[in-house]
């Protein structure tokens, strides 16, 4: 994701500090171009050094390389893009090593005085947090775990059509495909007719009770039941991705969780292509109740908690365990 909501506030910090570090540096590049010799405490430098005065202009080349990183990294990170954080990393370790190498030439030369030492010590300290920030912080990840600070709210109706809903299949993917995108597999499990039972068990764990089933009540997988004893399930198209497959083009390949937090049953939408629905209403977030019937795409599926038995459920056809 790129949106703002998904952009942890350090980072956002990070990307405006960047940005005023672009616009200052190229205030400093435009003042060494148009007056260079304006300042006076680097000509006395230049002087001390041996340096041709006129060579001031060149001062204004690292101010414009600056602003031009500086500036990079600020699309970069508001952008979230993938190169961003490594080179976040990177700059702000080259600006740390700059600005203690600054600090022990305003001490040999006695350049610039205390303020110029504090100048760039301030520099430092801010790199220096900025580098450590962004070595513990992982934004990939943020859309692959369920949200912990979810708010919830009990069928709260999203802007969308009233139900039923416009419902549009997936584009089919061009080249490497995205987890959104990626093409439906029929595996085993999902061809199984009425005589089978498939059960999905980790090796090495014991069986444990469910704590709730997710039944399909429509579809060509209609009578199929998924019993759930994770906190964190992800439902949706993606054939090894999905902890409960669904064989249906309308269903994205990560389209929703049903995560269960302090004895109740949330339903989270992961931005899907045709939305999540509990009992007819479009819903972002919502508490799950026995005997709710979710819809996703076109599957609609009754959630029960505690589970039914096999007699109980709708046409029981196959039934799989989450462990």
């Amino acid at each position: 994701m790129n949106s703002s909501s998904s952009r942890p506030l350090g980072v956002t910090a990070a990307a405006l500090f960047f940005l005023a570090l672009a616009l200052a540096a190229l205030a400093i590049a435009t003042r060494y171009i148009l007056n260079p010799a304006g300042n006076q405490e680097m000509i006395l430098l230049f002087t001390r050094l041996k340096l041709p005065v006129t060579y001031l202009n060149l001062l204004a080349v690292p101010a414009l390389l600056t602003a031009g990183l500086a500036g990079l990294l600020f699309r970069g990170l508001w952008e979230k893009l993938p190169w961003a954080r490594v080179a976040t990393i990177f700059f702000s370790f080259i600006v740390m090593l700059m600005a203690l190498a600054a600090i022990a030439f305003f001490m040999v030369f006695q350049w610039g005085g205390k303020r110029s030492i504090w100048l760039a010590a301030d520099v430092f300290v801010i790199f220096t947090f900025i580098f450590i920030y962004f070595i513990k912080v992982r934004w990939d990840a943020a859309d692959e775990t369920p949200d912990e600070s979810l708010s919830v709210q009990q069928a709260i109706p999203a802007p969308a059509p009233p139900p039923p809903p416009s419902i549009v299949a997936p584009a089919a993917p061009v080249g490497n495909p995205t987890l959104r995108s990626a093409p439906t597999v029929v595996t085993p499990a999902a061809a199984a007719t009425a005589a089978d039972t498939v059960r999905v068990d980790a090796p090495g764990i014991a069986k444990v009770e469910p704590l709730a089933c997710l039944t399909i009540i429509s579809g060509p997988q209609k009578g199929k039941r998924f019993e759930i004893t994770r906190e964190n399930t992800l439902v949706g198209r993606h054939p090894d991705l999905a902890d409960i497959h669904l064989d249906d083009l309308t269903v994205s390949a990560r389209h929703a969780y049903i995560l269960q937090r302090e004895g109740r049953f949330i339903l989270k939408d992961l931005e899907s292509t045709n939305g999540s629905f509990v009992n007819g209403q479009r819903v972002r977030g919502a508490h799950l109740n026995n005997q709710d019937v979710i819809t996703l795409g076109t599957v609609d599926l009754q959630f029960t908690a505690p589970c039914a038995s096999q007699d109980e459920a709708p046409d029981p056809h196959t039934t799989d365990t989450l462990l």
